[in-house]
């Protein structure tokens, strides 16, 4: 497929999960235009997760003028769709990014490839 026939996919809106942490607002596609996003799909019952979480984090802290986001997408344990649950972990783990709690898996349903226990890597 040549770069004239690929069809762009805009990126739908985080909306319909259980809400928006470490921001006073939800983060709209028109906030973030111009800027390097980094979504990083996870959650805290999986320890390459948390891995992945120290690393972006740290990238988050040394780009200041981008913006990373964290969409927790809770998928084996009730517990984790818990949001004080999830603010423990963002206070346990010191993340300073927005994360959005996808409880319903809304979004990250379709865009995660690899979750333990759920699909294949």
């Amino acid at each position: 497929m040549s770069a004239q026939e690929k069809v762009r996919v805009r990126a739908p809106e985080l909306t319909g999960g259980r809400g928006w942490l470490n921001t006073d607002k939800p983060l709209t596609l028109a906030a973030l235009k111009g800027k390097v996003v980094l979504l990083d799909f996870w959650t805290y019952g999986c320890i390459n997760c948390i891995h992945i979480i120290l690393i972006s984090s740290g990238w988050s802290r040394s780009m200041p003028t981008s913006s990373s986001s964290s969409v927790f997408a809770p998928r084996k344990f009730e517990n984790e769709k818990d949001t004080e649950n999830i603010r423990r972990i963002i206070l346990r783990y010191e993340i300073e990014h927005p994360v959005y709690n996808d409880a319903r898996i809304s979004k990250s349903g379709k865009a995660t490839a690899c979750v333990p226990g759920q699909r294949r890597c």
